[in-house]
């Protein structure tokens, strides 16, 4: 028998003292340092809203209407919307990615049993069996920090990306209110114009009637026709705008556009505008603002990375390995007694690269300063959407109140007009002036009914989620470490 010891090395810090003193070097607070700058000068009245990244609480925050078809739709939504799955998948690549960077803080152990066979071509017969065995492990130290930093670097990617998937959830729950609601002012609007048409039909059979009888002339027989040709028209508009409202819900909910939907509901009074409060957690709530938070902290950690390059590279390991061959026998083929320990350390530095490292340095250094400035303008942009969200629910509220009085004016005058007009009293130009009034006015208030809705969940996206409850938001201390 022929046994054969070899080693092969794991390595581990020499140096571990001096590892756990610069694994936790300071990567997340200068981020926030910098974007507590770029919040300065926000107002000292907004409010603070959640992002729980619980399904429950998005589902939750449409109750409010007191529809529990829009409820049910939202949770179908959330369920199956194929956009939200391949948003998930993306956040399991994001975990997945922080795994395997967090993987680097553990021994990688490996082994290997292995048997092979040789003999001469011209005798087959005297062959010699080879067998093999090698266990060995290795380990990196964060000496320099940079593997901390890139842990950090991937725990704000995972964060991001978890942030992204929330806004997504909550665009498609809103999208999904939204298309509920342009149905029901769909049926409401085919509504109003098949009521429509059956009033040109009895006008028009009072103006042939009289045409007949000679007592009005052919302009007033002329103008009743187009006018009915003008409302079946509108019925078919109307029918069509339905059948697309429809199918644009069915698309929302994940499901094929086949316009079989059948919608009960009706247009609620959207909920009171949220009481404000805390300008900074409220803009900092938003799943945007977040993932560009998050995105800032791992720019600044890929930085913290790069900028280690210019600098000697000091590495330590500590080979603890075993290697075992053996020919036509495995006896003491695991034997532990040749295991064999080694410990070095070096020290590397890059004399001359032609600017590569520098270069490095200066373009993670650009891409922090490019990341700064588009965090600073998702800010803006928050801020932005909430105040003119805000403003615009407030003047759709205001205008309904004005709508709601002309519609109820007009409706009144309708109703003369129509009396006067079968009386004989009225000409039917002025009956059809009045009732495309009448008509107009009333189509107006249901479209704004349905805009006040649109505009709260507009307002209710823009605040971030539900305005009444709170939630923590991510600092440098619940960054740091991968949390």
């Amino acid at each position: 028998m022929i046994k054969n010891n070899m080693t092969r090395g794991v390595s581990a810090g020499a140096l571990a003292i001096l590892a756990s003193a610069c694994g936790h070097l300071p990567i997340a607070e200068p981020a926030f340092e910098a974007m507590t700058a770029k919040r300065a000068g926000m107002p000292t009245d907004w409010t603070v809203s959640p992002m729980t990244g619980d399904p429950a609480a998005v589902i939750s925050d449409y109750g409010v209407f007191g529809d529990a078809q829009l409820v049910s739709f939202v949770q179908e939504a959330l369920e199956n919307n194929r956009s939200l799955r391949a948003a998930i998948e993306s956040v399991r690549q994001s975990e997945y990615a922080l795994q395997s960077t967090r993987s680097r803080l553990f021994p990688q152990i490996n082994g290997s049993v292995g048997a092979r066979t040789s003999a001469p071509t011209d005798d087959l017969g005297n062959n010699q069996d080879q067998y093999s065995f090698a266990l060995g492990a290795s380990y990196d130290v964060d000496i320099m920090g940079d593997l901390n930093a890139s842990i950090q670097a991937s725990a704000a990617g995972l964060r991001s990306t978890e942030a992204v998937y929330e806004q997504t959830r909550r665009q498609i729950a809103a999208q999904v209110a939204r298309a509920y609601f342009a149905v029901i002012e769909g049926q409401l609007q085919l509504d109003l114009d098949r009521k429509s048409i059956d009033r040109q039909r009895q006008t028009f059979r009072i103006t042939q009637t009289r045409f007949d009888a000679g007592s009005i002339a052919r302009d007033e027989l002329v103008l009743g026709e187009s006018n009915l040709a003008q409302a079946e028209d509108a019925v078919i508009a109307s029918e069509a705008s339905l059948r697309a409202a429809v199918r644009a819900l069915e698309l929302a909910l994940g499901r094929f556009p086949q316009n079989k939907l059948a919608i009960q509901g009706a247009l609620p009074e959207p909920p009171t505008t949220p009481p404000l409060g805390l300008p900074e957690l409220t803009v900092r709530s938003r799943p945007d603002v977040v993932a560009a938070e998050l995105n800032m902290i791992q720019t600044f950690a890929n930085t913290r990375i790069a900028s280690m390059a210019p600098w000697p590279q000091l590495n330590a390991d500590l080979a603890l390995g075993l290697s075992n061959t053996t020919l036509n026998t495995t006896s003491d083929l695991f034997d532990f007694d040749g295991l064999a320990l080694s410990i070095g350390a070096s020290l590397a530095q890059v004399i001359f690269d032609g600017g590569a490292v520098d270069a490095r340095v200066q373009t993670a250094n650009s891409q922090e300063r490019a990341a700064l400035e588009r965090y600073g303008q998702t800010i803006i942009n928050a801020y932005g959407d909430i105040v003119g969200a805000l403003d615009t629910f407030n003047t759709l509220g205001s205008r309904n109140v004005a709508l709601q009085k002309a519609s109820t004016a007009s409706q009144e005058v309708l109703r003369l007009g129509e009396l006067k007009y079968q009386e004989g009293s009225e000409s039917l130009l002025n009956l059809f002036t009045v009732r495309n009034s009448a008509e107009f006015a009333e189509s107006a208030l249901i479209a704004n009914r349905r805009a006040r809705l649109d505009q709260w969940i507009a307002l209710h996206t823009a605040l971030g989620g539900n305005p009444t409850q709170s939630s923590p938001v991510a600092t440098a201390a619940s960054t740091a470490n991968g949390q």
